[in-house]
């Protein structure tokens, strides 16, 4: 069923609004012109107080879709967020709550933005918009996928491969300060060694630069060369004749590749590319005899026949990445240990990567197994590591480094296959050195072990503890040695002559029985599911980052509540603690702290008398 044009005519009879003093319907819809399209008006309107006319496009869903809007007639001439076809980018759709029942009312509200957006550009109010979305205007015929660190502000030389994949052409930039081979040919599946590589310039513009896009028509070579001189500071034009004058090695001649770098008022960097075609001249040489060919950059000399290529630009680089997609930039030089990769722990590792961490160290002893395979990021296909050679059960710390190497390339990954006892002896741990640790081994005796290990350190590093309770109850994030050193993992087991050592923070009700066994004693586990790792490592993860951003206050001891049906059901008894409401364990975090604790109390206290 189309679009009723004459009903939302008589609506629009029918209202008291004055945007619209003409609708009259257009009998042709050319598709190529107005894409997606099935219909077609032209409105006449007002814009700043003079009478204009806009072709407004219909969609097959319309009023389900919005509106497009054209300035065929060019009426306003170049002005932001119109394209050369003359399409008014007005609006994002998600962020425009439509009602449907009233169409003629969504074509007025969207009609409003459309007229503020329009005379902002004839006023010129908001000509930083062209900064803003200069590559969406400058497309191009070539895509370069380019791993540029835009916050470095000088002209430089970057590697760019290039093979012909299909019909079409493979092209990758990546800084040269930093050996990315490896990533290239996970993400892309590139081989450098047997890919094309040409020379590529890096070039950014000075600070309050502005250039009109090419919106009507591409620039010249003249113009783009003019555009980047007249913008350059003095230091980076002397960085491209150096540039230039060394001799070039095994890099293509036929063709030169430039990526500009734009800056805009909002600290964001506009990135657009080109190709050119390449500069052979000969040079008598006196030493020879004979003439040498030497690559001339076009910009020093303008070949005879010379051709822009217009590239767009897809950018990899992480500081990119983490601002484009809310990754947090700050952790991008944090170090963290993590101490067990199991369930929870493996979780941790995961989301620290994604969140943009640049060292992980993992350290745990043990193998990946089936029956880890439903509650541990690690699948069924990381169960092995076998080939015709060899055969042989992954060590989790090599599993999970391949798989954040796979997803997050850019966080490096260490590995260290031992206990953190041993670990500990090896190697010096301080702050330093390691910004944070995170323990997820689940078992209190070793983890009060080594709680008694870091606190005799010197300067040991922020310290969290995380461990799940079974059958979905709760889990558990205890933070140690953040700034002060009272409020510990011992801590939480007080030591009472009525009744056994146990852990304060329970929800669980101590002296019961958890271990399940499906084939006797050689496959005992505690039963939870991976949505409690899950929770546990979000309540970690974010505890984690908190705390090196320095948003976290104290030794706080954090717990989440899960329902108790399945716990109860199953004849288990919970604490008096599990009783309190989210708020109250919240207010109670550091109440936990004791003052006889044998391991920081002391320990906090001759700090303090220092």
């Amino acid at each position: 069923m189309g679009v009723n044009l004459e009903e939302i005519k008589a609506e629009l009879d029918g209202i008291d609004q004055d945007l619209i003093s003409s609708f009259n319907v257009l009998d042709e819809v050319d598709p190529k012109k107005f894409f997606g399209c099935t219909s077609l008006v032209e409105i006449e309107i007002k814009i700043c107080g003079k009478p204009a006319l806009l072709t407004v496009g219909f969609p097959k869903n319309f009023p389900n879709e919005i509106p497009r809007f054209y300035d065929t007639k060019n009426q306003f001439g170049d002005i932001p967020h119109k394209l050369s076809n003359g399409y008014l980018c007005f609006t994002r759709s998600e962020s425009l709550l439509i009602d449907v029942r009233y169409p003629a009312s969504i074509l007025l509200n969207c009609l409003d933005k459309v007229i503020e957006l329009i005379e902002a550009g004839v006023k010129g109010e908001n000509k930083e918009d062209f900064l803003k979305e200069f590559e969406v205007y400058w497309g191009g015929f070539l895509t370069i996928y380019a791993h540029i660190d835009t916050t470095e502000t000088t002209l430089r030389e970057v590697d760019l491969w290039s093979k012909k994949v299909d019909e079409d052409f493979l092209m990758v930039a990546a800084e040269k300060t930093v050996r990315i081979e490896d990533v290239i040919q996970s993400i892309f599946g590139l081989d450098i060694k047997i890919a094309t590589k040409y020379r590529c310039l890096y070039v950014p513009l000075k600070e309050g630069t502005f250039l009109l896009p090419p919106i009507n028509s591409d620039w010249s070579f003249a113009e783009l060369k003019d555009n980047i001189f007249s913008n350059l500071s003095e230091e980076n034009k002397s960085r491209f004749y150096r540039i230039v004058n060394r001799a070039v090695k095994d890099v293509s001649p036929i063709f030169e590749y430039l990526i500009i770098g734009l800056p805009s008022s909002n600290k964001n960097v506009a990135l657009f590319g080109c190709g050119i075609d390449g500069n052979i001249i000969k040079l008598n040489s006196f030493k020879k005899k004979s003439k040498v060919k030497k690559q001339i950059h076009p910009f020093v000399l303008k070949p005879k026949d010379t051709n822009l290529y217009k590239a767009m630009i897809k950018r990899w680089h992480p500081e990119y990445l983490l601002n484009r997609t809310g990754g947090n930039r700050q952790l991008k030089d944090k170090h963290i240990l993590i101490a067990g990769v199991g369930s929870v722990g493996s979780e941790v590792a995961i989301r620290l990567a994604k969140a943009g961490v640049k060292k992980l160290s993992l350290v745990d002893f043990d193998d990946m197994a089936f029956e880890n395979v439903h509650r541990h990021v690690l699948g069924i296909d990381q169960v092995f590591l076998a080939n015709d050679d060899f055969f042989y059960e992954t060590p989790k710390v090599f599993g999970l480094k391949s798989e954040i190497n796979r997803k997050y390339p850019f966080t490096e990954v260490e590995t260290h296959f031992k206990s953190l006892f041993t670990f500990m002896e090896e190697v010096k741990i301080c702050k330093n050195d390691i910004d944070l640790i995170i323990i997820a081994i689940g078992s209190p005796n070793k983890e009060m072990r080594i709680n008694r290990m870091l606190f005799k350190l010197p300067d040991p590093p922020p310290t969290i503890y995380t461990w799940v309770e079974p059958l979905g109850i709760g889990g558990h994030t205890l933070v140690t040695l953040n700034g002060k050193k009272e409020g510990c993992y011992q801590c939480l087991f007080k030591y009472d002559d009525e009744s056994p050592i146990y852990n304060r923070s329970a929800f669980a009700k101590p002296g019961q029985d958890y271990s399940k066994s499906i084939t006797g004693c050689g496959s005992v586990f505690t039963p939870y599911n991976f949505l409690d790792s899950e929770r546990s490592a979000i309540l970690t993860v974010e505890t984690g980052i908190k705390l090196l951003m320095g948003k976290m206050d104290g030794n706080p001891l954090l717990s989440w509540k899960g329902k108790d049906d399945l716990f109860e059901e199953s004849g288990y008894k919970t604490t008096f603690r599990y009783n309190f409401s989210v708020e109250e364990l919240n207010e109670r975090k550091y109440l936990y702290e004791n003052d006889e604790c044998p391991v920081c109390f002391k320990v906090g206290v001759d700090m303090h008398r220092q």
